[in-house]
């Protein structure tokens, strides 16, 4: 038999045969590391894909991330920040993503930031931000390219070293009844 892209199966048989692949490839990745957990792992229909992009403007994504700064600061440097709420930003495309998406201008919502002094010339910022918010460009600002931006927010050229995806939050995929 031959797998394709598609999962169009024939019989009941090849549909069972691929949740049971689908059930023992969940397995070993939960087995192979405790660096990462996939929990239902299933066939979803493309009506089921179109559902989940569907208000995908409303969802939001939580990061943490360690940031430089040129200048050196102090914690009260960066404490205003903790007040920003629902700050409206506007980011042209990334020039690093330009030979991939359109050239558009997007207007995307920093909901919340939280930060914690590291030293004088690094913090943690903690994020939460609209899906489809570019976070690099939010801190370095890409040229220009995003306004406002953590550097400009702050008068200093800031850079981003580390990033991490703290949540994803969104209903999607359905749960599967254990």
């Amino acid at each position: 038999m031959t797998w394709k892209s598609s999962c169009f199966c024939n019989s009941i048989t090849e549909l069972e045969l691929l949740i049971v692949f689908l059930f023992l490839l969940l397995q070993k990745i939960n087995n192979s590391s405790n660096k990462i957990q996939v929990r239902d792992l299933q066939l979803v229909t493309r009506e089921a894909i179109g559902h989940m992009k569907e208000g995908e403007e409303e969802k939001t994504k939580s990061y943490s991330a360690l940031i430089w700064t040129n200048k050196a600061i102090q914690k009260k440097d960066i404490e205003f920040l903790n007040d920003i709420k629902d700050l409206k930003i506007d980011q042209k495309t990334p020039l690093r993503v330009l030979h991939r998406r359109p050239l558009a201008v997007r207007t995307r919502i920093i909901h919340s930031m939280e930060t914690r002094y590291v030293d004088e010339h690094h913090f943690h910022l903690y994020l939460k931000t609209q899906a489809g918010t570019y976070i690099k460009e939010f801190v370095h600002g890409d040229f220009g390219r995003t306004k406002p931006n953590i550097g400009s927010l702050m008068n200093v050229t800031a850079d981003i070293l580390e990033l991490d995806v703290e949540s994803v939050d969104v209903d999607w995929p359905p749960a599967l009844d254990d």
